[in-house]
C-alpha cells in the first residue's frame, strides 16, 4: 500500500516563492514539486498572486475619504431607531357591533337605525367606527381610542390603492367623504403602525 506523500504547507510554498527558504529546505521542496503536480500548481498560483501584488500601482484613497467612510458606518442607526422606521401592520378584530342581535337598547327604538357603530381592537388601541347611510352614499367616520399622536385614515376598495382619505384631527377623529356601497378596507396610519380593517361591508 502506497502512502500519500507529505505535501509542504502553504507557508513553505510562500517562503519558496519569496526566496526565504534555506538551500537544503528549498531542494527538498522542489524535489517534491517535481513529483507532485498539485503542489506545483499551488506554487504557480502563489507566484502569480505575489507578482500581481508587486505590480500593483494603485493609490490609496485620501485620508479624509477613508475617515468619512468610517464615519458612515459609525453613524448607522441603533437597532431601536431601525425598528422605529419599520412599518408594522396590525389587522383589527371586531369587538362590538351595534347591529348585533340581543342588544338591550335595540328594542327601545321602533325605527331601524340607518347608522351603525363598530368597535375594533388593534393591539394597544381601539377604533370606534361610525357608518351612516346618506343620500350621497355611505359616510364613514370614527376615532382612535388609546395612545394616538395623529395620523391618517384611508378607505379603499379591495384591490385598489387609492380611495377616500382624511387626516386625523387633534382628538384622533376622522371623517371620510361619502362612498358608494361596496366592500372596503379601512387603513389607519398611526406613526410606525398601520391598522387595517378588512372586509368592511357598506350595504
Amino acid at each position: 500500500m502506497k502512502l500519500a506523500p507529505n505535501h509542504p504547507p502553504f507557508e513553505r510554498l510562500a517562503d519558496l516563492s519569496e526566496g526565504r527558504l534555506a538551500p537544503e529546505a528549498e531542494r527538498e521542496v522542489r524535489a517534491h514539486l517535481d513529483a507532485c503536480r498539485t503542489c506545483a500548481g499551488q506554487l504557480a498560483e502563489v507566484e502569480r498572486v505575489t507578482n500581481l501584488m508587486r505590480a500593483d500601482n494603485s493609490v490609496d484613497a485620501p485620508r479624509d475619504v477613508l475617515a468619512n467612510a468610517v464615519r458612515l458606518f459609525d453613524a448607522r442607526p441603533a437597532r431601536e431607531g431601525f425598528v422605529a422606521n419599520v412599518i408594522r401592520r396590525v389587522v383589527a378584530s371586531l369587538s362590538f357591533d351595534s347591529n348585533a342581535p340581543g342588544l338591550a337598547f335595540g328594542v327601545r327604538s321602533s325605527q331601524p337605525s340607518s347608522s351603525r357603530q363598530l368597535i375594533f381592537s388593534a393591539g394597544e388601541v381601539e377604533v370606534d367606527l361610525r357608518l351612516a347611510a346618506t343620500s350621497e352614499g355611505w359616510a364613514v367616520s370614527g376615532q382612535v381610542l388609546g395612545e394616538c399622536a395623529g395620523g391618517w385614515a384611508e378607505l379603499s376598495v379591495a384591490g385598489e390603492d387609492e380611495g377616500a382619505r382624511a387626516e386625523l384631527n387633534t382628538l384622533c377623529e376622522f371623517a371620510l367623504t361619502p362612498v358608494p356601497a361596496g366592500n372596503y378596507t379601512l387603513r389607519l396610519g398611526l406613526g410606525d403602525t398601520v391598522v387595517e380593517v378588512p372586509g368592511l361591508d357598506l350595504n
